[in-house]
């Protein structure tokens, strides 16, 4: 995990720059990143952001390994708060989660923010297709609901698979419909397992998720997770907070403004020291803005089309925060 590599090569050296790059093994990613550097006869140095940390450094110092040495301290210290493997773990939770009520939404809004739980059964077929680290990576959802006769229960299954069969979920649940304060309250679990280089990951979910019926819907999750991250237990509580902002269009149609926030409220990884594995109200923030656009064909079948983006507020190795973006499209009748 702490693997690391650095090399220097110099490329043009004169009287008024030099110029060269220096490469590494990303400890999280394990993909090489490679920096071009220039310093001008001005300059003594060049400055360095490597998880959220900025140091000056000549280039003595870095042929004398006083770069490698202060990242292996700035990476030491951001692993005993965030892990990487527990990055990815809580990411992908975290988007599984939001998945899960955004389902929820579709099977909640109709005209006028009312039910439309009077549908005895739906079934929903979603294609998500997000950029990876070498290729976009297709993802298949597809949800089944069964609606009571008088609509104040509902049964809820979701499978969702990968392309590359580097990760699958199954979640399966049970609604109750409060009409009179329209609200509903659902209570599922889901089972969650992913290939990383390490190997597969696996995590166990339990959820209570409220959502409000009105114009601009509401929900608000809560989820205990257990589960194995790089062979270590691992248990953390998440908060997703989603809200939606539908916009009628011509023809009946629909254009939805949708947010998803993730907060990890509290976490246990034994894969850290003794002293670092309990982590409170500490974690990034998530944030999941949506965009989509349905069109009704017909009384009963709608297409959906939309962009999703990932934005985790955490500092990665390049001084970045990392972004995700994803095309939507699918149906549900």
């Amino acid at each position: 995990m702490r693997q690391r590599l650095f090399s220097f090569l110099f490329l043009l050296s004169s009287i008024s720059a030099q110029s060269f790059f220096y490469s590494y093994i990303d400890p999280c990613e394990q993909t090489v990143v490679r920096t071009n550097v220039v310093i001008s006869g001005e300059q003594q140095g060049f400055q360095v952001t490597y998880y959220n940390r900025t140091k000056f450094f000549t280039l003595q110092e870095v042929l004398n390994g006083d770069l490698e040495r202060w990242t292996q301290d700035v990476y030491k210290d951001f692993e005993d708060l965030f892990p990487c493997a527990v990055k990815v773990a809580e990411e992908i939770l975290s988007s599984v989660i939001a998945e899960n009520v955004s389902e929820q939404f579709s099977k909640d809004e109709g005209e006028g923010g009312e039910n439309i739980s009077s549908t005895p059964q739906q079934v929903n077929y979603a294609i998500r297709s997000s950029q990876g680290e070498e290729r976009w990576v297709t993802s298949f959802n597809s949800v089944y609901t069964a609606t009571s006769f008088d609509g104040s229960k509902r049964h809820d299954g979701n499978f969702n698979f990968t392309d590359d069969f580097r990760k699958q979920s199954l979640t399966y649940g049970q609604g109750f419909n409060f009409k009179a304060k329209k609200q509903n309250v659902v209570l599922n679990g889901s089972a969650l397992t992913y290939k990383t280089f390490e190997g597969w990951d696996w995590l166990l979910s339990t959820s209570f998720a409220k959502s409000l019926q009105k114009k601009n819907a509401e929900a608000f999750v809560l989820t205990g997770t257990y589960g194995k991250v790089s062979g270590n237990n691992f248990g953390n509580i998440t908060m997703v907070y989603g809200q939606r902002f539908p916009f009628r269009i011509i023809g009946g149609n629909k254009i939805t403004f949708s947010n998803y926030i993730a907060y990890t409220l509290m976490r246990y990884y034994e894969g850290n020291n003794i002293d670092d594995r309990y982590l409170l109200l500490r974690s990034p923030v998530i944030f999941m803005p949506t965009i989509s656009m349905d069109w009704k064909l017909g009384q009963a079948f709608t297409f959906n089309l939309g962009v999703s983006m990932g934005y985790n507020t955490i500092v990665n190795d390049y001084g970045e925060r990392d972004k995700s973006f994803s095309i939507l499209f699918g149906t549900y009748f």
